[in-house]
């Protein structure tokens, strides 16, 4: 979707400006057209994942097992198979003698996940560009294609999967495993932020949209360009450059929160701390 057809709607509110029930909301029906009885562990992993990406899920829900079971169309074991996996990327806590529910985004953990994502995405990028193949290349130029495209159809979901499989290159592309794997938990850690920076609905106007995702295009761009040529210096720049558009993105948002920045997670559960 295009910055001119967001032009023509209404300013959207925040994500998090109405209240979110404490009640899992997955609809049977909606649930039912997405898989058929019998779903597996990753089929499900897949349409939880969506959902709290998406804020389908807030932050804060409890995941009743029971419900998931018959929303999603699986039994009780593939769905725990998925709970699991959600839990190892983060988006979901595992609460002993109290089943599951979504994971919260509280300032602090913000502040926390900005922090190292800062200090990873600068030195993955720095031995990036000192280190790259010219396959790496290619793959970040066809990764960042893919992006755009995403970008052009309006397509939120595939641009968030786009983004962090284009900085997963640049991970690969930095010659160490170690420093990869890590700054790939933080991307992950950062799916949900992700939705803030590129759904449209989480901006205030149709024009603070276009210009801050016009900057994450141009970025991209250029950090191709600048692992290409084997620049590090202008590469950690860069990337230093691009963490912080994050770091404005949400703190503009929590700024228009009806939170009022306290934290992004479901009214319900802020009351039982």
């Amino acid at each position: 979707m295009s910055a001119n057809e967001h032009a023509g709607r209404k300013s959207p509110k925040a994500a998090t400006g109405k209240s979110a029930s404490s009640k899992l909301k997955i609809s049977t029906a909606k649930a039912a057209r997405r898989s058929p009885k019998g779903t597996s562990g990753s089929h499900i992993y897949e349409q939880l994942r969506d959902q709290i990406l998406s804020l389908e899920l807030k932050p804060g829900t409890p995941l009743e097992e029971a419900r998931l079971a018959q929303a999603l169309g699986g039994s009780r074991t593939p769905l725990r198979e998925a709970l699991i996996r959600l839990a190892a990327e983060g988006l979901v806590e595992v609460l002993p003698n109290r089943g599951a529910r979504v994971s919260g985004m509280e300032l602090p953990q913000l502040q926390e996940h900005l922090e190292a994502f800062e200090l990873l995405q600068r030195t993955a990028t720095v031995l990036a560009a000192q280190r790259r193949s010219e396959r790496s290349i290619v793959e970040l130029r066809h990764l960042c294609d893919a992006f755009e495209q995403r970008h052009a159809k309006g397509d939120v979901p595939g641009m968030i999967q786009a983004n962090w499989d284009f900085h997963h290159a640049i991970g690969a592309a930095c010659g160490n495993r170690y420093i990869a794997r890590m700054y790939d938990t933080t991307l992950t850690d950062g799916l949900r932020i992700s939705r803030l920076a590129m759904a449209f609905e989480c901006y205030g106007s149709s024009e603070a949209y276009s210009l801050h995702m016009n900057d994450i295009l141009r970025e991209h761009r250029e950090l191709i360009d600048v692992i290409e040529r084997r620049d590090a210096a202008t590469a950690a720049d860069l990337s230093d450059s691009h963490s912080n558009l994050a770091r404005l993105r949400v703190s503009d948002y929590l700024a228009r929160s009806l939170t009022r920045g306290i934290s992004i997670r479901s009214p319900a559960e802020a009351s039982h701390v």
